[in-house]
């Protein structure tokens, strides 16, 4: 009779065997069907200049189409859990920001949980939110606006893509650091909140750089200062908030990156990570992120963007616990 221990061990690896053998046989048939990649971002608005091309370039490389589908609405807080419960198979891939991470923070309940439901592979662009004003405001500085703040608690109002999106933390950190009283108003979609600054619905807002940039220099809005950790390459003459009010806190960089659901095969992880860091080689698609106010920020491996949104988790923890920001 056979040892049960024996017997044990041959199922394991016997098991083991059987899995390697899948997974080598769905990676050489991936992609087996178009890819899509599901942006938390309007049509045609902010990062959507460059997901395009991206998607175009992808296709070019995968010989399968890699299709948007754009489910703007929350910050991403409708999209995410879509993500969480597809295929884990390499065919949907989610586009994830840190807003994801300052979510969870702001509204536990949420359907999701950004580190154990999803496979991060990869960074791509890193940026800032602008804090800006329409051209023709009274508030020229953030000491102006600070000043209008104080004289009439509650009476500013800002805008965001959603309660928890990085528009909507920089401004909530600003209050708490300042020592004001302003209005929130979270907005569906992150694409609707620049028009209203313009009409002159909202007072102020911090928006994505790829949003307001191009607004800023074709002189529709006045930018008051960024929340960036440096100054901008594209405004150098800008000043950082953290500057002004001489907090770190203050100091928020954003970046957005891809995910896949969680238990998507390591090579295909693999596979998708190389492909967009060859896709972003191209000069083209590196000329439209610049244009938009961002930088190329790809992660080495998968396993070295897995750790880096752990450490980002634990960050924004903390920053969402000292400024105070909370679900309305």
């Amino acid at each position: 009779m056979m040892n049960s221990g024996m017997t044990k061990s041959s199922l394991r690896i016997a098991a083991a065997l059987l899995l390697a053998a899948a997974s080598a046989a769905s990676l050489a048939q991936y992609p087996a069907k178009a890819i899509m990649l599901v942006s938390p971002f309007p049509a045609g608005a902010g990062p959507d200049a460059y997901l395009r091309p991206l998607a175009m370039k992808l296709t070019e490389q995968f010989g399968q189409n890699v299709l948007i589908d754009n489910r703007a609405g929350g910050g991403g807080a409708l999209m995410m859990p879509q993500l969480a419960r597809a295929a884990a198979d390499g065919h949907t891939v989610g586009v994830v920001t840190n807003a994801n991470l300052i979510q969870k923070h702001v509204q536990p309940a949420l359907a999701f949980d950004p580190i154990a439901d999803f496979a991060h592979f990869t960074r791509l662009v890193a940026g800032t939110t602008v804090l800006v004003v329409t051209a023709n405001s009274p508030m020229a500085s953030v000491e102006d606006l600070v000043a209008h703040a104080r004289a009439s608690p509650g009476k500013l109002n800002y805008g965001s893509g959603g309660i928890g999106t990085p528009s909507h933390l920089a401004a909530a950190t600003l209050q708490s650091v300042a020592g004001i009283d302003t209005v929130h108003i979270p907005y569906k979609n992150s694409g609707d909140v620049v028009p209203s600054v313009l009409r002159g619905d909202l007072h102020f807002s911090f928006q994505v750089a790829s949003f307001v940039v191009p607004q800023i220099k074709a002189g529709k809005l006045r930018a008051l200062a960024s929340a960036s950790s440096a100054r901008m390459r594209d405004l150098p003459d800008l000043p950082t908030l953290s500057e002004i009010l001489k907090s770190e806190l203050v100091a928020q960089d954003t970046w957005v990156g891809l995910a896949t659901p969680a238990r998507t095969p390591t090579a295909i992880l693999k596979r998708l990570h190389w492909e967009t860091v060859k896709a972003l080689a191209d000069p083209v698609l590196l000329q439209v992120i610049e244009r938009s106010g961002l930088s190329p920020a790809l992660s080495a491996s998968p396993e070295e963007q897995q750790a880096y949104v752990r450490s980002e988790n634990e960050k924004w923890r903390q920053i969402v616990k000292l400024s105070g920001a909370k679900a309305e």
